[in-house]
């Protein structure tokens, strides 16, 4: 049995069309894919960061744990490249014999690239954007293509901070094209060599800049974006942490025309990388390859695409960026099935070893999700935690999402933040001052501590003390002492 996990990245939620939501993109390719396997409603990240977010899928590891708690290569990082790389989940495939292939954004590691941890394929670092990588460069200039976009938009002053724009050029100039065809490639390589393969395929999009090639300007039509609801907020009720980062960019869009644009170009972009997908599907068909591959689909994090007042990027504990869109589909998984389990991106790892009959390492915080994917015996999540720990500075943030739909953000240097899902699906009320939710408040900072203190969070003993609790017996269990 081979596994193929196809990426995104800072895709939102409510992106592919098989959901239906407001905004969606065209993604037919996806759309195909979910109609044949299982989709996700309530996929998380565990952090809605890049590096921390892509080490926890690969390690099945909350970031507290393998410690890339910030981006690897830019402002404070916490830490440069994985402390402990061989605790990367690909290793167990390559002990089972498995050729591990990977394709595309890494963004894991500074100094270490994928190819240097044992994969084969692209040995990207840094931050991961293959678009100026000689590889690349060499692929245009053997065509004939150039590297040209036009109408960019910046969202700094100074020509900072490239925000959308179109690549002038025929599809097949662009990195989503080319990081397709080298999946392809690799595909069409293993199936000669008939051994099992653990690949990946990592685009970069539709992070920004958001860059469709020209054929699919337009592709969404512009009549039917409609302003998310919170695009007003007035971020009453919030951290101030939201208000600072719309401080950073000086350029951001003022009026719903340039927003309906940019959004525009985000969803074009959106339905350029579904096609692309597609053609990786269609040789994974035509290759004979898909009654025994796995395919996964999963984005690290989410987009903010202006919601909250206008916010820009990610970095946020809102749903918009930490609520991720997920697929899983293959031999033995359940077809036509929608779920609204609470998981996270970062199960995926292990949910494949577990179809796999590989053990699952004790260093793992993730779970295998087989018995909830093939009809068995299969008992959901309580709750799951959610973690920042900053992007230009450092910040500390905590949250918790119910099962029954509560939502509680702890803020360190701030106040805390709690939203009823069901009723305010969009964040715009705070209700942790509420007298109807008084005793929701109680119960959600009660597993709070239980769940911080449950994941061994360096941060539980400080929670637990604001909250009231300054002996925990679950944290005074393996807390350290000094």
């Amino acid at each position: 049995m081979n596994v193929l996990v196809i990426g995104v990245d800072q895709m939102r939620f409510d992106t592919p069309g098989c959901l239906r939501m407001p905004n969606h993109a065209e993604t037919p390719a996806l759309d195909a894919l979910a109609r044949r396997g299982t989709l996700f409603e309530n996929a998380y990240t565990t952090c809605p960061l890049c590096s921390p977010a892509r080490a926890s899928i690969f390690t099945g590891q909350h970031a507290f744990h393998h410690r890339m708690c910030t981006n690897c290569d830019m402002y404070q990082p916490v830490t440069y490249d994985l402390e402990r790389p061989q605790e990367l989940l690909h290793n167990a495939f390559l002990r089972r014999g498995y050729d591990c292939l990977y394709e595309g954004k890494w963004h894991v590691c500074t100094h270490a690239g994928p190819v240097d941890l044992g994969f084969q394929g692209m040995n990207s670092r840094n931050y991961g954007n293959f678009s100026s990588s000689p590889d690349f460069l060499d692929y245009l200039e053997k065509n004939g293509y150039s590297r040209r976009i036009s109408d960019p938009v910046y969202y700094n002053n100074w020509n900072q901070t490239l925000g959308a724009g179109v690549w002038d050029g025929p599809e097949e100039s662009t990195p989503e094209y080319y990081l397709a065809q080298r999946t392809i490639d690799a595909l069409t390589a293993q199936a000669k060599t008939g051994r099992p393969f653990f690949m990946t395929c990592q685009f970069w999009g539709p992070h920004g800049p958001h860059l469709p090639p020209r054929s699919y300007v337009g592709r969404n039509d512009r009549s039917r974006i409609v302003p998310w609801e919170n695009m007003d907020d007035d971020l009453r009720g919030k951290a101030a942490i939201i208000r600072r980062e719309l401080d950073f960019y000086a350029c951001a869009p003022e009026t719903w025309p340039q927003w309906r644009e940019i959004i525009g170009l985000y969803l074009d972009f959106s339905s350029f990388i579904d096609s692309q997908i597609g053609r990786i599907l269609s040789a994974l068909d035509d290759l004979g390859l898909r009654d025994d591959t796995l395919v996964f689909f999963e984005s690290d994090h989410g987009d903010m695409t202006g919601a909250h007042g206008g916010s820009i990027d990610k970095g946020f504990l809102y749903e918009e960026a930490m609520h991720v869109p997920m697929i899983a589909a293959g031999p033995g998984i359940r077809s036509g099935v929608r779920t609204k389990e609470l998981v996270y991106n970062m199960d995926i790892l292990p949910t494949a070893m577990d179809m796999l009959d590989m053990p699952i390492p004790e260093t793992v915080d993730a779970r295998s999700l087989k018995a909830l994917l093939c009809g068995g015996q299969y008992t959901g999540r309580d709750q799951i935690y959610l973690e920042f720990h900053g992007l230009r500075f450092l910040y500390s943030q905590r949250g918790l999402i119910t099962a029954d739909g509560m939502k509680y953000i702890l803020s360190a240097g701030d106040f805390d933040e709690v939203y009823d899902l069901n009723a305010d699906p969009w964040e715009l009320h705070n209700v942790i001052e509420d007298p109807a939710y008084a005793g929701r408040v109680t119960d959600l900072k009660k597993r709070m501590m239980d769940q911080a203190a449950a994941v061994r969070d360096p941060l539980a003993n400080y929670i637990c003390k604001i909250f009231g609790q300054w002996n925990h017996p679950a944290v005074s269990n393996w807390l350290p002492t000094v």
